[in-house]
């Protein structure tokens, strides 16, 4: 299907090649198959069977041994994986799930268009860097049903110089939330703005954040979180992106991470405090303090007792700035944490936003209008 001289073979003859490849067998050898017990009808090696091993693995036999011994039924399924797979630059790609369907939607797409790379001439020498996670990534996201489970990458290569099998992994509630944005009203906004988040001058949104969710999840919500803090830095006040992103972000730590509604609803009642104390002085150095304390977690202990002080004092409320459990997400060791300190600097961007802290100031950056497209299967 992609031998190293298919540009010096026709259409026709890469045809009546695959159709010789493909032909089984009319006899049975007298053993079983190595994988399901049936009678095998042959004996196989790395030509007709993926050998999907790390290079730790040999991929040849030893003298004298005739292969593997497959029925009919197993090697048809072998014959049948490069339909199911893209590829391109030397390697293969498949999408699995053991959701069967989504299963069946990814495979029977790529079927399509890995019958349309046969009749072609050529194809990409390279794949593009982290191309294979772009497409699992756009196929993840058009699924229009709820996912049940997640979605496995695999990446392999039979090739005699560099025998090669990775797997990405991507679980289910990253998966699910991944594809529910794409079908969210109250997420549509947030989520274009997270993917020009990603965006750097040499690697494009959407494939830095394929990239992070297949290989580094935890990024995600911070490249929003880094985002704002640079344009706020620019601006002197929230971005117009705020409000949006911090939906997004709220969602993407519940629902991926698992953060507990009633502590995101604590950290962003905090928020709003300290964005009320910060109204009243509206100068730009301001918003510059909070953001130089919240960069440090000693810094921001500081500066919450200098103002939890403050609060008290000069307000005389019942109720404190800061609660034992709010001190509690913040400063406590555990694995959320960094996301409950991240999502109090939005909380407190989200709240001077919404009231119009410094509005009036211009913006003359560029934007990357760089979100991940949907494709329309021909």
């Amino acid at each position: 299907m992609n031998t190293t001289n298919r540009k010096s073979l026709t259409v026709q003859q890469r045809h009546e090649q695959i159709e010789q490849w493909r032909q089984l067998p009319s006899q049975l050898v007298g053993v079983p198959c190595a994988l399901c017990g049936q009678e095998a009808c042959g004996f196989y090696g790395k030509v007709d069977v993926p050998l999907a091993a790390s290079a730790e693995h040999r991929n040849t036999t030893v003298p004298g041994h005739d292969g593997m011994a497959l029925c009919a039924g197993c090697l048809t399924s072998f014959y049948a994986l490069p339909y199911g797979c893209s590829i391109r630059g030397g390697k293969a790609a498949a999408l699995h799930s053991w959701d069967d369907g989504v299963l069946a939607q990814v495979t029977g797409r790529q079927v399509r268009r890995t019958r349309q790379q046969v009749g072609m001439s050529s194809t990409e020498a390279t794949a593009q860097p982290y191309s294979r996670e772009v497409e699992a990534l756009r196929a993840l996201r058009t699924y229009e049903d709820r996912m049940r489970d997640g979605v496995e990458l695999y990446v392999f290569s039979n090739s005699n110089k560099a025998q090669t099998l990775d797997v990405y992994v991507i679980e289910q509630p990253l998966a699910e939330w991944l594809r529910s944005t794409l079908h969210s009203t109250a997420l549509t906004t947030g989520f274009r703005y997270l993917v020009r988040a990603h965006h750097t001058a040499k690697v494009a949104g959407s494939v830095r954040l394929a990239y992070n969710a297949f290989h580094a999840p935890h990024r995600v919500p911070m490249a929003a979180v880094s985002y704002l803090a640079r344009l706020t830095k620019e601006l002197g006040a929230p971005p117009p992106e705020t409000s949006a992103l911090a939906e997004v972000y709220r969602s993407f730590i519940k629902e991926v991470f698992d953060v507990a509604q009633r502590d995101v609803d604590q950290i962003v009642r905090l928020g709003s405090g300290i964005g009320e104390l910060l109204r009243e002085k509206p100068q730009r150095g301001t918003l510059k303090e909070f953001e130089h304390a919240h960069s440090d977690a000693a810094k921001l202990q500081s500066w919450l007792k200098r103002q939890a002080t403050a609060w008290t004092l000069h307000r005389g409320v019942a109720e404190p700035l800061v609660t034992t459990e709010q001190w509690r997400l913040l400063f406590e060791p555990g694995d959320r944490v960094r996301f409950h300190r991240d999502l109090l600097f939005i909380s407190v961007l989200e709240y001077l936003a919404r009231h119009e802290w410094l509005a009036g100031v211009a913006s003359d950056r560029d934007d990357h209008d760089d979100t991940i497209l949907v494709e329309e299967d021909q």
